[in-house]
């Protein structure tokens, strides 16, 4: 048994960055514990990181008395139902709230996805792009334009993602946004998302949470222009 709780995180990950999000706005004590992944062997492929979750992926969240759990946002709804105070769900009493706040951070994963086959230009560069990617890289350009507008008009009608309060979805939703910016994404054409973001990354929480080493200033690379770029040679 864990004496005390310990959060396995990798830095920069946006699964990671919802559960440390969290787990600062609960105000829980943890010991974070940071993986290394970018030189073999990666720290999620060792015996004793597969015992704890034989995927080999971040995040894990140990508990005092032993409890495990993966999958961040499962781990989300864990520590809601576990420590639910301070909430991060409206009340019952607020059914539509409620809703918006779960399957909204449910869509937050949706969002990563249609993102995530840009992550092929940072990991090859853009003169190692395939045919078949590169289709895939300008499609996921379009689908994130699509998912910005989506989540700019929701941004409009509440102070928070979900609602006038802050809520799980956005421990969910904003470590998504906040790593498409880390890659050049730019919210100037979204501006109620914009007022979102900053709003956010003043809290506590984002402030505890964001990656060390990152800077809201300096995003590197910029995948956005990269692909943009590619869109004009077609």
């Amino acid at each position: 048994m864990s004496a005390q709780r310990a959060v396995y995180f990798v830095n920069g990950s946006i699964s990671s960055w919802r559960v440390l999000m969290a787990a600062h706005e609960k105000g829980l004590a943890f010991e974070p514990r940071r993986l290394r992944v970018m030189r073999e062997p990666r720290e999620t492929r060792t015996p004793e990181f597969l015992a704890l979750n034989p995927r080999g992926q971040a995040p894990v969240l140990v508990e005092p008395d032993g409890t495990v759990m993966n999958e961040s946002l499962a781990i989300l709804t864990y520590l809601e139902l576990r420590y639910p105070d301070p909430p991060l769900l409206p009340p019952r009493a607020e059914p539509g709230a409620l809703a918006r706040a779960l399957a909204f951070a449910q869509e937050s994963e949706a969002t990563a996805c249609v993102y995530d086959p840009l992550e092929g230009l940072f990991e090859a560069g853009a003169d190692a792009i395939s045919p078949d990617r590169r289709a895939a890289i300008l499609a996921a350009l379009s689908g994130v334009e699509r998912e910005l507008a989506l989540w700019d008009t929701r941004a409009q009608r509440t102070q928070f993602i979900a609602s006038d309060a802050f809520t799980l979805a956005d421990c969910a939703f904003y470590p998504v946004l906040a790593y498409m910016q880390r890659r050049g994404l730019s919210l100037a054409g979204y501006p109620a998302l914009d007022a979102y973001e900053r709003r956010v990354r003043g809290r506590p929480s984002a402030v505890a949470s964001y990656p060390e080493g990152w800077s809201h200033d300096r995003p590197r690379p910029d995948l956005f222009a990269q692909a943009r770029a590619l869109t004009a040679a077609t």
